[in-house]
């Protein structure tokens, strides 16, 4: 459901329009057209396009669905409610008046649309915000991941290396990661200004829309009670123009029966009509003062101070004026007899046809409610059927991807344990090979330096230590020497000078640390 303002064209500056009866619109709603009411009355779909634009003041269009909870079956394709500006007098309306209780349901219900779109709005912002949020921790999940691994093959590559190129590396790696963290945080800074920045302008567009919703609101209210007003004074107008036509008539018939006197008596007495003459001025004035008494007061309150005066004017008349007055009045008592008669039957009928038209929207209520819970349950059902199907294609799907990333990952590792395995043995190769030179030459500098001064002994000293901190490291949890599992403290007592070769490994997923001891033959 949507309320709009739309412009029709139109060649006619004048229009007469005639509300149809109820069969009609059942054949025009059948021919797939929407039901169409102008100021709270039912109109036939051809004179729709005939109204001109400038006698519109406002449009509804009501969905079908919306339709048929107002209107029940007759609004099954649609609805649209229009009102005229109250100072157009173009158009006749009679008949199929749509009860004022269901006009402002139609008014309800396009209220709801407009909060129903604001919802949309804001559950699609959600989403969104969602959906980027999502995106983000994703991000920040890769990039930890990636940092793991890059830490995992810089610790691999940094138990190869030795001690100055270590050092050298860790300085370059710790210059590069605070590079990389500045060049996150200030990326991390700039996104979060920038949602804040659009969260602040989404919600200044949604503050804009609701004052302008609001402003537009009191609008209409205003001009609805202008409009009302303004009717209402039309008809105060249009009543008191009728009342004064009345008393000119009756003052004109007045008239005519006193000429009528006057001209009979002529003939006998000219001091009679000299008397006659002056009654009927007298009347007349009498008349004026009645009928602008008469514009004030309500219709039934004119009528009778009309025929008091009337009596109280007519005394001085000769019997025969007297009867036909009396005769005049008893037609006109008659006449409001049969009418008000006439008018209580048109009521009652009106009643009738309106009770008959109430059950009978109350049984369409029940039937299209009886409709939208079946229609309801089975598109509950439906979407059920739909859902589980939809979870076992992504379980099955996942079970695939898992299955899939299972199978990439064993190969990954068995191809990383390869690799491992045989750069273990080249780097065992290397170490031993590294470390007999080592022995060597530090043994032919121990024998060269024995008697020099305290810093060789500084020097050896420092080699016992780095291999015991090797050992105590908090990363290192399993020290093998020969291939047998001891604990750190019986690998301590070793002397450096007993070690032939001394490899450390780490596990890639808990990144714990293992160092293996080769003792020299010796």
């Amino acid at each position: 459901m949507k309320k709009i303002l739309i412009s029709i064209s139109c060649a006619f500056a004048t229009l007469t329009i005639n509300a149809s009866s109820p069969i009609s619109y059942a054949i025009e709603v059948s021919a797939k057209n929407p039901l169409i009411i102008v100021n709270g009355y039912k109109i036939r779909f051809a004179d729709y396009a005939k109204i001109k634009p400038e006698h519109i003041e406002s449009i509804i269009e009501l969905e079908p669905e919306d339709a048929i909870e107002v209107f029940g079956k007759n609004g099954e394709n649609g609805a649209i409610i229009i009102k005229l500006i109250s100072s157009f007098k173009g158009f006749s309306l009679d008949g199929a008046k749509i009860d004022d209780r269901i006009i402002e349901k139609v008014a309800f219900y396009a209220e709801q649309a407009k909060f129903k779109e604001q919802a949309r709005l804001e559950a699609e912002a959600k989403a969104k915000q969602e959906a980027e949020e999502k995106a983000r921790l994703a991000a920040e999940l890769k990039a930890k991941n990636d940092a793991l691994e890059t830490s995992r093959l810089e610790a691999e590559e940094n138990a190869k290396l030795s001690a100055t190129e270590k050092l050298k590396k860790e300085a370059a790696d710790k210059a590069r990661k605070e590079f990389e963290e500045n060049q996150r945080l200030e990326n991390e800074n700039k996104n979060r200004a920038e949602t804040e920045a659009k969260a602040k302008q989404e919600a200044d567009e949604k503050a804009r829309l609701d004052a302008e919703d609001k402003a537009k609101q009191e609008a209409d209210e205003k001009l609805r009670l202008a409009a009302e007003a303004k009717a209402k004074q039309e008809a105060d107008d249009k009543s008191r123009l009728a009342a004064e036509a009345k008393a000119k008539q009756e003052a004109d018939e007045k008239s005519r029966l006193a000429a009528e006197a006057k001209a009979k008596q002529e003939a006998d007495e000219k001091a009679r009509l000299a008397a006659e003459a002056k009654a009927k001025q007298e009347a007349d004035e009498k008349a004026r003062l009645a009928a602008e008494a008469k514009a004030k007061q309500e219709a039934d309150e004119k009528s009778r101070l009309a025929a008091e005066a009337k009596a109280k004017q007519e005394a001085d008349e000769k019997a025969r004026l007297a009867a036909e007055a009396k005769a005049k009045q008893e037609a006109d008592e008659k006449a409001r007899l049969a009418a008000e008669a006439k008018a209580k039957q048109e009521a009652d009928e009106k009643a009738r046809l309106a009770a008959e038209a109430k059950a009978k929207q109350e049984a369409d209520e029940k039937v299209r409610l009886a409709a939208e819970a079946k229609a309801k349950q089975e598109a509950d059902e439906k979407a059920r059927l739909a859902a589980e199907a939809k979870a076992k294609q992504e379980a099955e799907e996942k079970a695939r991807l898992a299955a899939e990333a299972k199978a990439k990952k064993e190969a990954d590792e068995k191809a990383r344990l390869e690799a491992e395995v045989k750069a273990k043995k080249e780097a065992e190769e290397k170490a031993r090979l590294e470390a007999e030179a080592k022995k060597q030459q530090a043994l032919k500098e121990l024998e060269d330096q024995k008697n020099k001064d305290a810093a060789s002994v500084d020097f050896l000293n420092k080699l016992e230590q780095d291999f015991k901190n090797s050992i105590n490291n908090p990363k290192i949890k399993r020290v093998l020497i020969e291939g047998k599992e001891v604990t750190k403290k019986e690998a301590t007592k070793l002397s450096v000078f007993d070690v032939e070769t001394s490899i450390i490994t780490y596990d890639k997923v808990n990144g714990d640390g293992t160092i293996e001891i080769k003792l020299t033959k010796k």
